[in-house]
């Protein structure tokens, strides 16, 4: 490999934005598969992400509302006080593990914003975009933050004391999402500004919840004997019900997913701090709150202190916890606002991030009329993925059962997302293989194989669980009142169709309309780059083989790329 190569190879490395405009116009940088999206030399999109805003964003995709809505249900579905505790720090041993398998690849795209997205196009190029298709598929359709709309809805009209039908709860999730839909589309980095500013709110208004609970534990405040629901904390315990068991688990995991948001905008970070941010910076976040969530659940067990009761509160736990703390209607309304604004925190992440994805399956050439998925024209933000955001969302808010729609918008979501994770993982053995052969190495970070395995296990484990049917004669969920797998077979639904839907158009289509696809590669004028797949007639495709490289570019001898052992460097860079 040449002296050049292996520089343009090596990490991307800079400062201030003037550094970074410098080293995108003199120096190529990145390495990858020749059949992924071109790496855009300045992103169009900007780089916002600092720390304080790496915080806050992983803070609002973790901390949404599955902590303030969530433990009663895995309390529910686990039986017991103890094995809910068990549950909550299983849950987050496993995130942080997940966590690794993310960071090491961003160590290597360290200039892709997207993620999984991102990583998935990278681990599996063949068949040829089969992946990049089913993925930009079943990322329209699930491109869910509904939960957090629904949960904004309820603890904001619970604030404002009115008993609320369901159908209001949905109008104003619907009003919430068109907010931020809006803001995302208008000013990215104002939205990123409105949410450090929740960000804030939310650190402060935790701690005051942590305090609260440690004075009751002391006995300072209205409830009596706050220790007493800690007695017999195993008794009760689930042992027998795979399903509830499973259904907790994908609850618990939502509570700690969210971090793909701050990965989904990698790109955007000032390249000298990427390495720090992930590396080092996010796994101290995970820590922070998990330590929030110990602290969280311990005030809402101690202040309830009725398991019953509990159990019953469903999604209004923390509201439950504050009327028999304080017994004053100021506290409640205070508490619920309080919640809507973290649910609000939370939409931004999801708008924010989620549309970055969506404009990565632009990029990549898989969805129709791609390039509009990938301006950034007029205000330097992916309209048309954050619409895309909207309307599935406004779908979803509106369709399940409006008693269950909270619950099972989250367990198909967090189902969806085993199915992708463990992909995910299996891609990143992929990956190293195809960096191996190419003469790459690590850049700064390996996942040990020992976590690679369990996390294998933990997902298959909890995706075959969610088909254990309960105990009894009733089919009906834990937390919802129709059958108990119906999460479980929508999600997988999905998925075959979405396999379906790229089956006929890469093998039927084709085949019928004697064409072949290929990419072609194209720039936009504000220098946004992506691919485009177009239809080659098959007594052309000989022709166009020759004429363009498998990136799409045209080659010519002042246009050519770099291609060694099936790798091109994505880059602006001049040969020595």
């Amino acid at each position: 490999m040449s002296t050049y190569l292996r520089t343009a190879l090596n990490p991307f490395i800079g400062g201030t934005k003037q550094e970074v405009e410098d080293d995108a116009s003199d120096a190529a940088s990145d390495a990858q598969l020749s059949v992924g999206a071109p790496i855009e030399g300045l992103n169009p999109l900007g780089y916002n992400i600092d720390y304080f805003t790496a915080y806050f964003t992983a803070l609002h995709g973790v901390i949404g509302t599955g902590i303030f809505a969530t433990p009663a249900s895995v309390l529910k579905s686990m039986g017991s006080i103890g094995a809910s505790y068990v549950l909550w720090i299983a849950g987050f041993i496993i995130a942080v593990l997940q966590i690794f398998i993310w960071i090491e690849f961003v160590t290597y795209f360290k200039r892709r914003s997207g993620g999984q997205v991102v990583y998935l196009e990278q681990a599996f190029p063949k068949p040829k975009f089969m992946v990049s298709s089913v993925y930009a598929a079943v990322t329209v359709i699930l491109s869910f933050s509904t939960s957090s709309a629904i949960a904004f809805a309820q603890y904001i009209l619970a604030a404002a004391d009115h008993k609320a039908t369901a159908w209001e709860q949905r109008g104003v999730g619907i009003a919430v999402l068109v907010f931020v839909s809006a803001l995302g589309i208008v000013n990215s980095r104002l939205a990123l500004k409105v949410s450090n500013f929740i960000g804030f709110v939310k650190v402060v208004f935790i701690l005051f919840i942590a305090i609260t609970g440690l004075v009751v534990l002391g006995g300072h405040t209205r409830v009596k004997n706050p220790t007493q629901i800690f007695q017999n904390s195993w008794e009760g315990t689930v042992t027998s019900d795979g399903n509830a068991i499973a259904s907790a688990i994908l609850k618990v995991s939502f509570s700690y997913g969210g971090t793909q948001y701050l990965f989904n905008v990698a790109g955007e970070s000032n390249p000298k701090q990427t390495k720090n941010i992930f590396k080092y910076f996010l796994p101290a976040i995970m820590l922070s709150i998990f330590a929030m969530y110990l602290l969280i659940i311990t005030a809402f067990y101690a202040g309830i202190n009725d398991i019953q009761q509990i159990k019953k509160a469903g999604p209004l736990i923390s509201s439950l916890f504050f009327t028999k703390v304080f017994g004053t209607k100021a506290a409640t309304k205070a508490l619920d606002v309080f919640v809507a604004l973290s649910a609000l925190g939370h939409l931004l992440a999801v708008v924010v991030g989620q549309s970055r994805a969506l404009r990565e399956c632009g990029r990549q050439g898989v969805l129709p009329y791609s390039s509009y998925w990938v301006t950034t024209k007029p205000w330097g933000t992916p309209i048309l993925p954050i619409v895309a955001i909207f309307i599935v969302n406004f779908i979803v808010l509106v369709a399940p059962p409006a008693g269950d729609a909270y619950n099972f918008v989250v367990d198909i979501g967090s189902f969806s997302g085993y199915i992708f994770n463990l992909l995910l993982v299996i891609g990143l053995l992929l990956v190293r293989r195809q960096r191996k052969a190419a003469g790459l190495g690590f850049e700064g970070f390996k996942t040990p194989l020992s976590i690679i395995i369990i996390i294998i296990l933990y997902g298959v484990f909890v995706i075959a669980m969610s088909f254990v049917p309960p105990p009894g004669k009733s089919l009906n969920g834990s937390d919802v009142s129709f059958f108990y797998a119906t999460y479980a077979f929508t999600s997988i639904g999905i998925l075959l169709l979405c396999f379906f839907y790229y089956y006929i158009w890469a093998f039927v289509l084709p085949r019928l309309g004697k064409y072949a696809h290929r990419n072609l590669h194209y720039t936009l004028e504000n220098g946004e780059r992506g691919h485009t797949v177009v239809k080659v007639p098959v007594e052309e495709l000989e022709e166009w083989d020759s004429k363009h490289d498998s990136n799409g570019k045209e080659v010519s001898d002042d246009n050519s790329s770099i291609l060694v052992e099936n790798i091109v460097v994505s880059g602006l860079g001049k040969k020595d």
